[in-house]
């Protein structure tokens, strides 16, 4: 019987607590608690409930495409900002409010994405498409 009740303790609080020692990640200043982020070939998301840092994602374009960017962002408190950096070009800033961004691509590169959140709390998602 002892061992029964062992068990049901671990499982009732040791597991709890790795899930949340899982979902908190702190690297020098940057900070994700309660982080869980999904990544697609034409979206990344995440949901959270501290993010302080920087995340990245990348994607290949060739010259003359068209390109769509999508940002969705939902706050409860802190901030979030979008930086959307083309091929040879200076980079554009999207803050908290949704928004999308149409361009023709002019050279083969990388289009570099970046979310910079500052003690924000919420959601966002980031989808693009090549046409």
């Amino acid at each position: 019987m002892k061992k029964k009740a062992d068990i049901k303790r671990i499982l009732l609080i040791g597991i709890p607590m790795l899930v949340l020692a899982i979902g908190v990640k702190m690297l020098d200043e940057e900070g994700r608690i309660l982080w869980f982020e999904r990544n697609g070939t034409e979206f990344t998301r995440a949901r959270f409930y501290l993010f302080s840092g920087e995340k990245d994602r990348a994607f290949r374009v060739k010259p003359s495409e068209d390109v769509v960017i999508e940002w969705i962002p939902e706050l409860e408190k802190g901030s979030l900002q979008l930086s959307v950096k083309r091929p040879s070009d200076a980079p554009r800033v999207f803050t908290e409010k949704r928004d999308t961004y149409e361009f023709t691509v002019k050279e083969r590169g990388q289009v570099k994405l970046k979310v910079t959140g500052e003690d924000a709390r919420g959601k966002f998602e980031v989808r693009w498409r090549k046409e």
